[in-house]
């Protein structure tokens, strides 16, 4: 399986560097996949699915020598105080990450519809009109790189966290909470609604789901995972500061998700 997963997820960074300018054409966003990433993928996340004890960083730069000079040269950035809130540029990432997925569906002949709240964000329906499923899109590049002292609750893991399993986060707060509702109401007639991240970090690379219903038995597990401190445009504009980090180690790859729809 884990081949079928690594093509797909190249067929998707091929797919969108060559059709970035349909993508986006007032900036440039090149995506990447190296045999690096590969062994990451297969590595790190792959070959630790469903543990209850995810590997220190620390052992995995002995199993992958590249991994600790990726450390060294991401730290410089991300260690970086970032306090100002740049709500126009992740508006604009994320909507450069749904219009490219949502292209490469219409391959896979699948369409994506935007949804309005309390709906989750996205609508799949095939070509017919016929709505298959439900999902909430997330893009995420920075890790959280302090996860294993900063995260006190570990469920479903039995030893600490790691930022390479624990940066799939969720804003909680009043949209989370509404949308709980709704997603229940959608599963309960028989649609699949999930959360799907893309995960564009240094190390892992690719795209994971969880269904809402175990995404919100998580948040039941453990409540507000972390509580982000204030930036410049938070209190203006609204922004949650509770957080929860889904545990990538149990969540479904791309592939996966897609099997469901026969493709």
């Amino acid at each position: 399986m884990i081949e079928k997963d690594i093509a797909l997820y190249k067929e998707l960074v091929s797919f969108c560097n060559k059709h970035a300018h349909e993508i986006e054409e007032k900036f440039e966003r090149k995506l990447d996949f190296s045999s690096f990433h590969e062994e990451c993928y297969e590595k790190i996340f792959y070959a630790n699915r469903h543990t209850k004890t995810p590997p220190a960083v620390k052992e995995l730069k002995e199993i992958i020598p590249e991994l600790k000079d990726a450390y060294k040269s991401a730290a410089d950035y991300y260690l970086n105080p970032r306090n100002k809130y740049r709500k126009g540029l992740d508006i604009q990432l994320g909507q450069w990450y749904e219009k490219a997925l949502k292209l490469f569906f219409l391959t896979e002949g699948l369409c994506i519809n935007k949804k309005g709240y309390p709906y989750p964000d996205l609508e799949i329906t095939n070509k017919d009109g016929n709505v298959l499923a439900y999902f909430e899109l997330k893009y995420i590049e920075a890790p959280f790189w302090r996860a294993n002292n900063q995260i006190k609750n570990t469920y479903p893991y039995i030893s600490t966290r790691y930022d390479y399993e624990a940066s799939l986060t969720l804003d909680t707060g009043e949209k989370m909470q509404r949308q709980r509702e709704k997603m229940k109401e959608l599963e309960d007639k028989g649609f699949p609604v999930h959360f799907l991240w893309w995960f564009d970090c240094f190390h892992v690379k690719g795209i994971f789901a969880m269904s809402s219903h175990d995404v919100y038995d998580f948040y039941d597990h453990v409540g507000d995972q972390h509580d982000r401190k204030l930036r410049c445009g938070d209190l203006d504009d609204h922004q949650e500061t509770g957080k929860i980090y889904p545990p990538l180690l149990e969540m479904i790859t791309f592939a996966e998700y897609l099997d469901q729809f026969g493709v």
